[in-house]
């Protein structure tokens, strides 16, 4: 069954809320990562995140809803989660974007089962599939310990 607009309208700033939550995590670890081999793609992923709330409030504004501006109390949580981790090392921040992107991951999953018009699934299967480059590089980092090896390691 077809959602309601207003059903898409709180779907989607679901995901807006989870993606300014993901620009807040990502700033405290751009802040607290030094590796420029890090903090480029966790930058790129930023604008992902930043591009992923334009791309939905557009939507949320075309249905006659108003896009949420600010992140939830998850989001506050995670920033702070992340912050702590960055006082640990670089590993430590990896290991937090990657129970966030872990987070967005499902987020999107779910979202995409839902009945959405064609043209919003695919802005949300887009999203998704940045999601899920997101969480691979962060794998692959944290698996290569990139923060030991000086070598650049881009998305």
């Amino acid at each position: 069954m077809a959602l309601t607009i207003d059903k898409q309208i709180e779907e989607l700033n679901e995901l807006i809320r989870f993606d300014l939550d993901a620009i807040g995590a990502y700033n405290s670890a751009i802040n607290d990562i030094k590796e420029m081999q890090i903090r480029d793609p966790l930058i790129q992923f930023r604008g992902d995140h930043e591009r992923h709330v334009q791309n939905l409030s557009a939507i949320v504004i075309r249905l006659g809803g108003k896009p949420v501006d600010a992140p939830g109390f998850k989001g506050v949580v995670r920033k702070t989660m992340t912050k702590v981790a960055g006082l640990g090392g670089t590993e430590l921040t990896l290991k937090a974007m990657r129970s966030n992107e872990e987070v967005l991951n499902k987020t999107y999953a779910h979202h995409l089962s839902l009945d959405f018009p064609e043209d919003v699934k695919e802005v949300i299967r887009q999203n998704y599939g940045d999601e899920q480059r997101h969480l691979a590089w962060v794998e692959q980092a944290l698996q290569s310990r990139l923060w030991e090896s000086g070598v650049g390691a881009h998305p």
